[in-house]
């Protein structure tokens, strides 16, 4: 269990948004508590991370009383937390270049622990996408398979609602499918705000929301490409099922990529033959697929490949 000044002094340190998740945790084992955290410059910082640091992000003077608010706002949703090194952390997230310094969450973190699917696409979906999404994370979470998303709009929630409204039996019991949706905020703060009952529901039938981000962090444009390495990182396979150019989700399967997961798209999005998508929402995925990427056209042949991951 972690005790409150380490828990205070964490807190304190992920709020250091200018400081890689290595430096952070570099940070943190040489500190006690968050007061040590309050006494120190801009260029005591750079001293015990060995890099020259220049911001003006850093306010000592507020740290304390920062934390304070956090620890608040945790007892109030039950918001649980756990640092790389403890059991609670995914072990499939360790394994990236830059896994979190800490996560919080709410809900249930052991789905995450189980075999895991990313499910990913853009917010300004197809009626035909959406329902294509929201099958294929039904089938998968009734195999007993957690989805991983983003709670965005368009193809991650209809993904998360596709894998809610599975029934699995587990010892005679019938259960509701798995779902994490990883946020680029706080896991209070449910973003968008559209999706606030979904994100409730998620939690009340087993699932969980997910955050690299202290509690009162709010989303920016910055923390969602951070938040996308989570996505795959959580996942042994990423899946995108629409996506248009320069969108989110290619940022993710780029990830998955650099993190060794497999990488698959559905050919819904990478066909150019269907009527309902216009040149603009049609997948560019002809690199990924020269470099291997498969192409799957339902659940079952995903259900295949994250079996042999």
């Amino acid at each position: 269990m972690i005790c409150m000044n380490e828990l205070a002094l964490g807190i304190g340190i992920s709020s250091l948004t200018f400081l890689k998740p290595s430096e952070k945790d570099m940070l943190k084992k040489n500190l006690d508590n968050i007061k040590d955290l309050a006494l120190l410059s801009i260029d005591d910082i750079s001293n015990i991370i060995k890099r020259n640091l220049k911001t003006t992000l850093w306010k000592p003077q507020e740290i304390e009383k920062y934390t304070e608010n956090c620890l608040k706002i945790m007892e109030v949703y039950n918001i649980n937390v756990c640092f790389i090194e403890d059991k609670e952390y995914p072990s499939l997230l360790k394994e990236i270049f830059d896994p979190p310094f800490m996560i919080f969450w709410r809900g249930n973190i052991e789905c995450v622990h189980k075999k895991s699917v990313a499910l990913v696409g853009t917010r300004k979906a197809s009626a035909q996408g959406l329902k294509i999404a929201f099958d294929i994370a039904k089938n998968v979470a009734a195999n007993g398979f957690t989805v991983i998303s983003g709670l965005a709009l368009g193809i991650d929630g209809a993904a998360h609602k596709g894998a809610i409204s599975a029934r699995v039996d587990n010892d005679n019991i019938k259960k509701h499918g798995a779902t994490c949706a990883v946020l680029a905020c706080g896991v209070e703060n449910l973003y968008p705000t559209s999706h606030r009952k979904l994100g409730g529901t998620i939690i009340e039938k087993g699932g969980c929301i997910l955050s690299e981000y202290p509690p009162d962090s709010k989303p920016q444009k910055w923390c969602f490409p951070a938040r996308n390495r989570i996505i795959s990182g959580l996942s042994s396979v990423v899946a995108v099922i629409e996506a248009p150019k320069g969108s989110g989700a290619l940022i993710t399967a780029d990830f998955a990529i650099e993190q060794g997961r497999e990488l698959v798209f559905h050919t819904f999005g990478a066909n150019s033959n269907k009527p309902e998508l216009t040149e603009s929402k049609k997948m560019d995925i002809n690199q990924y697929v020269s470099d291997g990427a498969p192409i799957i056209k339902n659940a079952d042949e995903l259900i295949k490949i994250i079996n042999l991951r």
